[in-house]
């Protein structure tokens, strides 16, 4: 196993941590970490891990310990010192509410079988009565600073959960690395069968168009009265009569101000452009939990409510076009833009139903989840398990950035959708891991019309902008500088998807093959663009 893999799960770990606490205060201090290999137990005395942090390899005056760290390499125990202390600062009251989340509870259970107060006894609440009792640090705390507060005398790390984890974590990462450059290959083949192309004669479709967009906001009250919610609409100064009608869909934790840009992007290009907010999964939602004002970041009715919201505003603007708008507004042919949740949004709205069967099979495994999104997608098993089809007409393609839809979809639902679909993956996705989730149901899609994008040096956070960043405690390790290009990727594709599948102009099917990605592609920030060919599915190992 590389050390690469350590290395990661230590972050994940830390990331994951440092977002949890309980209400209680321990009575004791951890005073040892203990683990067994074989018939062998080990201990490592804190105050010696803690003075690693600032030793020289080899001189931690512990054999258990330099037994360890004679396995990594001096890089690997380098950046093993700097995550073992880095420091987090947080408000004690905002992490206490944070830690009512259902799906922050069910981490912390999976992190609870490796980190155990005795053998075979989960460390959940435990580590729960440390992260608080760190938190009140006036400096902020560290993990060291954590697993001093453990209140136990000794830390059991369950090796066996830890090398599973680790091992199922080096498999997942090779998987990627494979898959990424299989898909590589594939685009440069395309790119290769499509001849030479000038693209200096071709319109930048990452540059603003030249018509210019009024914003309006309006508000939504369901018949009856339990959900009311914003949505701007973004309208082209055009004369035209038939303006293409898009709508975006926002993430979990995310409003709708962070789509602005794409919004006015593709109005410039002549699309009319809504966004609605969506209530009780929000950004809102997730300030309100963090000052106690609810229980949870999310309702798993927002699986229905979010698809019923777009829905709607399609309603509401069939009326403003019977008046104000004097029928300027194509309803009948209209596209959806998702981004991570609103992807999910998307793909039901264009024919995939929730699929309880198998969110049953992927909810019950007892393995340590490297897919994140699966405590959300999971959530949706509280809801009455009845046929739900959420299907709307109107909806004739989707663009999907990052969704979720592996087990809340999974291939039974996804393999219905018969409209054209985009789906784009981030290479370095680690909470809708691409090879979990956007890949396979890239190969479950039968529909001839679709499109497979990979920002190959991406996060999940495409809508992250410098005031969500700073609003959210530590959140700065998941995102990256590629922002405002992958921002640009999208623009231009959208531009190309919609106004290829949506106005049915033929102007803009050029735009959609390996050999434009490649040609606007940042070197350091690289995208792939391929198409389905006879026969073939990408490998998923």
């Amino acid at each position: 196993m590389q050390p690469n893999y350590i290395i990661l799960g230590l972050n994940l770990l830390s990331l994951g941590l440092s977002t949890l606490v309980w209400t209680a205060t321990p009575t004791q201090a951890a005073e040892f970490l203990r683990f067994s290999i074989g018939n062998r137990d080990f201990s490592i005395p804190v105050d010696v891990l803690e003075s690693y942090l600032e030793s020289k390899p080899n001189n931690s005056e512990n054999q258990s310990l330099d037994n360890v760290a004679n396995l990594l390499s001096p890089k690997i125990q380098a950046q093993v010192r700097e995550i073992l202390g880095r420091r987090y600062q947080f408000s004690d009251a905002e992490i206490s509410h944070l830690l009512s989340s259902p799906m922050v509870a069910d981490f912390l259970i999976q992190v609870g079988d490796i980190l155990e107060t005795e053998p075979d006894a989960n460390g959940a609440e435990a580590i729960r009565n440390a992260l608080v009792s760190a938190s009140s640090l006036p400096e902020g705390f560290t993990l060291i600073d954590m697993i001093r507060e453990f209140p136990s005398p000794s830390i059991y790390v369950n090796l066996n959960e830890a090398l599973q984890a680790l091992t199922n974590m080096a498999i997942l990462i090779d998987s990627t690395k494979i898959t990424i450059a299989d898909i590589k290959k594939l685009a440069s083949s395309q790119a290769q069968n499509a001849g030479n192309l000038d693209f200096s004669q071709w319109r930048d479709l990452r540059k603003i168009g030249e018509i210019p967009s009024s914003k309006s906001t309006f508000t939504i009250s369901d018949s009856s009265g339990d959900r009311q919610f914003d949505f701007d609409l973004y309208l082209p100064e055009t004369t035209d009569s038939n303006i293409p009608t898009l709508i975006i869909s926002h993430g979990l934790a995310s409003d709708r101000s962070r789509f602005e840009s794409l919004a006015r992007h593709l109005a410039s290009y002549g699309f009319a452009v809504a966004i609605p907010q969506h209530t009780g999964s929000d950004f809102q939602q997730f300030q309100d939990l963090l000052i106690g004002k609810v229980s949870d970041m999310f309702n798993p009715r927002e699986f229905i409510d979010r698809p019923l919201d777009i829905s709607q505003v399609l309603d509401y603007l069939e009326a403003l076009n019977s008046g104000d708008l004097t029928n300027r507004l194509n309803l009948e042919n209209v596209g959806v833009i998702g981004h991570s949740l609103g992807g999910y949004t998307a793909l039901v709205l264009g024919g995939a139903p929730l699929n309880f069967a198998q969110l049953n099979i992927d909810c019950n495994q007892d393995n340590f989840s490297l897919n994140p999104s699966l405590f959300l997608q999971c959530r949706a098993l509280e809801l009455p398990q009845t046929d739900i089809n959420l299907r709307d007409e109107r909806v004739n393609a989707i663009l999907l950035i990052n969704p979720i839809n592996s087990s809340i979809l999974g291939e039974a639902s996804i393999n219905k959708i018969a409209i054209p679909v985009m789906m784009v993956a981030s290479g370095l996705d680690i909470l809708a891991p691409a090879i979990l989730e956007q890949i396979p149901a890239f190969n479950w899609l039968n529909n001839s019309h679709r499109y497979l994008v990979l920002k190959e040096k991406d996060s999940h956070f495409f809508d992250m902008n410098q005031y969500t960043a700073e609003a959210i405690p530590n959140l700065g390790g998941l995102t990256r500088p590629a922002t405002e290009i992958s921002q640009g990727y999208i623009k231009s594709l959208s531009v190309a998807f919609f106004q290829t599948h949506i106005t049915n102009n033929p102007e803009y099917q050029q735009y959609l093959q390996a050999a434009y990605t490649i040609h606007i592609s940042d070197a350091a920030y690289p995208i792939h663009l391929i198409l389905p060919t006879p026969d073939q599915r990408l490998r998923v190992r």
